[in-house]
């Protein structure tokens, strides 16, 4: 094959994989939000855009010197093969592989300053990234924006997500949940599914909007550090009761007022719990220790059937 043939391969190539490559830019993938169709831009892969490191414009050199493909050391070093091709160019014009000086924006934060960034939004992960830049703009020596921060704490595995809500618990609370679990830990699917959940829930009109958020890593939302708590008093709302199981579950029984342990046997156990119980022939019911749950006239009126402690 003459060179002009092997310039019209390449060239033929090169003009597929920029095609490609335009392609995947401006691809587009439809998010289903119900009743409308919403066009949001394709994820970027992080490592395809960060820049070359010294070593790694060794490594390319190397590997193009012992004959291997542009293909082959892209997914060796897991770059795309037009960053490899273009690396090995430049050591062919000029006999060098460093990086211009002046291409692209410098950097406007030192290593050091990126690590008291990640610190303060570790000590204050509800901090916002504009708190975060206005206390840590008199130590850093040129001035940053909040979007800067924001890349820097993704740097440092830190993104911005909403905290887990959790009670407020006690020792004790904490050291008898943890025993309950591990009494349990080793149940079987089949013994779970001949248990019924039961438990109420308030829904309050004044409730907390949820717009908090924490910086964390992947893995970390279970940690207390970046939990935060419920707000518990009374506000106005209403209390609905429910119960399911496997294949099963109770009516919504809407309650008003406060609950006491007569108005838990009346409206609910009797009426519901009791009859659901005896159609569902060695079933476990389950409730919490609230006080109408706990009472001794509740106790009395569940022993008829199996309850989960």
């Amino acid at each position: 094959m003459g060179l002009e043939a092997i310039s019209a391969c390449d060239i033929d190539l090169e003009s597929r994989y920029r095609a490609a490559a335009a392609s995947v830019k401006n691809r587009t993938f439809t998010k289903n939000t119900g009743r409308a169709e919403v066009d949001m831009p394709l994820c970027r892969v992080r490592r395809q855009y960060e820049q070359l490191s010294q070593f790694e414009r060794g490594r390319i050199v190397g590997m193009m010197e012992a004959g291997w493909s542009a293909r082959r050391g892209a997914r060796q070093l897991g770059r795309s093969d037009c960053v490899v091709r273009k690396c090995w160019d430049q050591w062919a014009r000029e006999m060098s592989c460093t990086r211009r000086p002046g291409s692209g924006p410098p950097r406007q934060t030192s290593r050091r300053e990126d690590r008291h960034i990640v610190r303060n939004a570790r000590v204050q992960p509800t901090a916002s990234s504009a708190a975060i830049q206005a206390q840590v703009a008199p130590s850093l020596g040129a001035p940053v924006s909040s979007r800067t921060i924001r890349r820097r704490l993704a740097e440092g595995q830190l993104l911005s997500r909403r905290p887990l809500r959790v009670l407020p618990l006690m020792p004790t609370h904490r050291r008898l949940r943890l025993e309950w679990c591990r009494a349990r830990g080793n149940w079987t699917a089949g013994e779970w599914n001949q248990v019924v959940f039961s438990d109420e829930s308030r829904f309050n009109l004044g409730s907390d909007d949820n717009s908090v958020r924490v910086w964390r890593a992947r893995g970390e939302r279970l940690n207390p550090a970046f939990a935060l708590q419920r707000h518990m008093s009374a506000t106005a709302g209403v209390i609905v009761w429910g119960a399911t199981g496997y294949n099963t579950w109770s009516p919504l029984v809407l309650l008003r007022g406060t609950m006491t342990a007569q108005r838990y046997i009346h409206e609910i156990l009797q009426p519901h719990v009791l009859p659901l119980m005896q159609r569902l022939p060695g079933a476990i019911f389950q409730q919490d220790n609230a006080r109408p749950h706990t009472a001794r006239v509740s106790q009395d009126c569940l022993r008829t059937i199996t309850t989960l402690p």
